[in-house]
């Protein structure tokens, strides 16, 4: 899958694996729906805007990649609903250390971006 304004080439499987964790995590780490509908929301307020602005501007890719939103809302779902089938079988203490190691990989990635 090919983004054209960034020129980023990724597989198409990746958006939906990454959402499918993500989901998958934060309904065992308990995060409030409000969280996840104000997101929501947001999104869906970026969308429109701009759906919209792709009109004036034919030429240049600023509407949305609805493909990739459906694999991100598919991979959301899905992970949603195993990580609250799930959590019951898995002690707190090892979602807290997968959780951990998921934000230490994304500070350290952030920290090489900057020193390189």
């Amino acid at each position: 899958m090919l983004f054209p304004v960034s020129g980023v080439e990724v597989n198409p499987f990746v958006p939906f694996i990454a959402a499918f964790i993500v989901s998958f995590f934060t309904s065992m780490g308990g995060v409030s729906g409000a969280a996840l509908m104000g997101t929501f929301i947001t999104s869906v307020a970026g969308v429109t805007f701009y759906q919209f602005l792709s009109q004036f501007y034919p030429d240049v890719s600023v509407a949305p990649d609805w493909s990739l939103g459906f694999l991100f809302g598919i991979g959301g779902f899905l992970g949603m609903y195993l990580g609250a089938r799930t959590q019951k079988f898995v002690p707190a203490k090892y979602i807290k250390g997968m959780l951990c190691v998921c934000v230490l990989f994304v500070a350290g990635k952030y920290l090489i971006d900057f020193i390189m």
